[in-house]
């Protein structure tokens, strides 16, 4: 199984269950090792840029499913009310109490909900990098100290 294979694993599964496992992971480093880390950090942003990236279409893609059953729905119902006129309110609590909105409506929280884990992961990846950083140029501070 190749990198990407396990990082959409790792999608698929994410939940606040294994979040804190995940972002422990993400944000370990061997102080020993500053180099090799800051090396490899910009990678690993990129691996999680990327999930985040998937992420944000997953929810535009349910976003625009759930406008579009509100839209034909709403417009089918106004069909077949005729010569009865519905309010507006009408017709969206009618769309809003059908169980396909209650469906949609939960598959955009799903995936709002692994959006904004995977913005945390990145937004602590950020700032690994910056720990990086600084860690590195202490340690070069300190070596000039002993010149």
């Amino acid at each position: 199984m190749n990198k990407a294979q396990n990082l959409l694993e790792v999608l698929e599964d994410l939940t606040w269950e294994n979040y804190v496992d995940i972002a422990d992971a993400v944000t370990k480093f061997d102080k020993h090792e500053i180099d090799n880390e800051l090396t490899r950090q910009a990678s690993v942003y990129s691996y999680y840029q990327g999930l985040l990236s998937i992420c944000k279409k997953t929810l535009d893609d349910a976003n625009l499913k759930l406008t579009t059953f509100i839209a034909e729905t709403g417009k089918e119902k106004k069909q077949r009310s005729y010569p009865q006129k519905l309010t507006a309110k009408d017709i969206d609590n009618f769309v809003e109490s059908t169980p396909d909105f209650k469906e949609y409506s939960k598959e955009i929280n799903e995936a709002s909900f692994k959006y904004t884990l995977l913005k945390g992961l990145v937004g602590a990846l950020e700032q690994k990098k910056d720990m990086l950083v600084q860690l590195s140029s202490n340690r070069r501070a300190e070596t000039n100290l002993y010149r």
